[in-house]
């Protein structure tokens, strides 16, 4: 199956460490948003899209990239780190793929570290988003379990 990844990650790169997990485990092609051409999307099977959660919904870069598809019937996953999670988060992505024609195969969460003034006092509760919280995320298991659900999405 030839697959493809395609994420936005910055501030502590926690999304970036999670994608590039997935994309070994199944030999995707990765790729940054900011460089994905919807025109190259008709040469894969399957297709991730990864970002940060920012204030309940993935980056805005990644709505923008969803916007400027083609209509495709497409086999896509969803994926996200995140200081907190929700069932509902991934909600919006998901309805702009399904509006596309794409079939979602599956998802994945894990909580990223949150270090807005750089450095981390792991705090639980509200000062934990400014003083740092979910230290170490993601961690070696979180990448495990984020390599061992690619893995699932080709069977």
């Amino acid at each position: 199956m030839n697959a493809l990844i395609i994420y936005k990650s910055y501030h502590n790169m926690n999304t970036e460490k999670v994608a590039m997990a997935m994309a070994e485990a199944i030999n995707a092609k990765l790729v940054k948003v900011e460089y994905a051409q919807p025109e190259e999307l008709d040469e894969y099977d399957l297709i991730g899209f990864g970002s940060g959660i920012y204030a309940g919904r993935p980056h805005k870069d990644i709505f923008a990239f969803v916007e400027r598809m083609p209509p495709m019937e497409k086999k896509v996953f969803v994926f996200s780190t995140s200081g907190t999670y929700r069932d509902d988060y991934h909600n919006p992505l998901k309805e702009k793929l399904v509006g596309k024609g794409c079939e979602i195969v599956g998802e994945f969460n894990c909580y990223g570290e949150v270090r807005l003034l750089n450095f981390n006092l792991d705090l639980k509760g509200p000062l934990g988003w400014f003083l740092g919280k979910n230290k170490g995320h993601p961690d070696k298991e979180d990448l495990k379990n984020a390599r061992n659900f690619a893995k699932g999405l080709l069977n």
